[in-house]
């Protein structure tokens, strides 16, 4: 995975792009002016170039600004914002794609006992890159069910492919930005970058692993296959309607002969505290497909007419939510 030495065309776009988020310091100035004095001993010239190079630090940020502006167009040079990430300028002005020359694999393996559960591995060019970024693939539920996030489209996405080794996105996360751009599927870094480079590939090829992980079983347990057809079954749009939305599935641990759902209640009621809802389904001798359809017939039901059980996530608050029935009950905790 090398990339080519950037162009001086590149060099100098690459600083424009930074001078906006630079914050208009004295240093930031500099490195400005350093990179135009650069692109002049690397070949470019122009007057707006020279103007810049000669520039000083305690120049104003505008001045600067109207500089820079003068000196791209002046080269030939886009501007900030007009090139899609994977795009490079040759030496000479002209724009190109980055080929498609990565290659991609996924895998799911089993996480250590500590956070437990499943990961989704990315390996591209047979290099595992979850590891060298946040540091631990994505759970399936977050990225292939029920929905397959990798599906790439034209439209650029952003989607996590890495979690910290704790096992919580958040506390350090790789994303990625995947578009299609005709035969080639690109993506871009976020967050906690593997490399100091994007990745492309060739759609057909990518297209065929992203449909193959989707589709592979082979990983699931009698308990993941309930939560994922758990979670399909579940109307997301129907849920909605009551403020509510899905959060996980798995067996009771109270009662192993039992299957939790568990829903999340947003602001609910004047003082806006949020609540978990949970559903509970016995699973003794029952196949996971006729526990999803119990589930789906239950939140088929207004919520009044549920089997359910609460919590308020607001210390000291015991009442239900608005849209419990009489047999809701409050859920023991511990």
């Amino acid at each position: 995975m090398s990339s080519s030495v950037p162009s001086a065309e590149q060099r100098l776009f690459d600083a424009a792009m930074r001078w906006p988020n630079s914050g208009g310091t004295a240093d930031a100035h500099q490195h400005l002016i350093d990179a135009a004095t650069q692109a002049l001993l690397d070949g470019l010239d122009s007057p707006g170039l020279r103007m810049l190079a000669g520039a000083s630090t305690r120049d104003r940020s505008d001045e600067l600004s109207g500089l820079l502006d003068t000196s791209l167009t002046e080269l030939s040079i886009p501007q900030p914002g007009t090139m899609e990430p994977w795009q490079r300028i040759e030496s000479g002005g002209r724009i190109y794609s980055r080929l498609p020359t990565d290659t991609i694999r996924f895998a799911v393996a089993p996480v250590h006992e500590s956070v437990g559960g499943h990961e989704v591995r990315v390996y591209v060019n047979e290099v595992e890159l979850t590891s060298l970024g946040a540091g631990l693939g994505m759970d399936p539920f977050d990225l292939l069910a029920p929905t397959n996030r990798l599906v790439a489209t034209a439209q650029p996405q952003r989607v996590p492919i890495a979690r910290c080794e704790c096992g919580v996105y958040g506390c350090d996360a790789t994303d990625v930005l995947l578009a299609r751009d005709g035969d080639a599927v690109h993506w871009e870094w976020r967050g906690h970058a593997p490399l100091d480079h994007g990745v492309s590939f060739l759609a057909a090829g990518y297209d065929a692993e992203v449909a193959r992980i989707g589709a592979d079983r082979s990983w699931e347990t009698a308990h993941d296959t309930t939560a994922r057809l758990v979670l399909a079954a579940v109307d997301d749009k129907a849920l909605a309607r009551y403020g509510l939305r899905y959060s996980w599935a798995a067996p009771d641990r109270r009662d192993d002969r039992r299957f939790v759902v568990s829903l999340w209640l947003d602001a609910d009621g004047p003082d806006g505290h949020a609540f978990q809802v949970f559903l509970r389904i016995g699973r003794g001798g029952r196949t996971p497909e006729e526990v999803a359809a119990d589930v789906a017939r239950i939140v088929r039901r207004p919520p009044e007419r549920w089997p359910a059980t609460y919590h308020c996530t607001a210390p000291g608050v015991e009442a239900a939510p608005t849209i419990a029935g009489a047999s809701w009950r409050r859920e023991r905790l511990g």
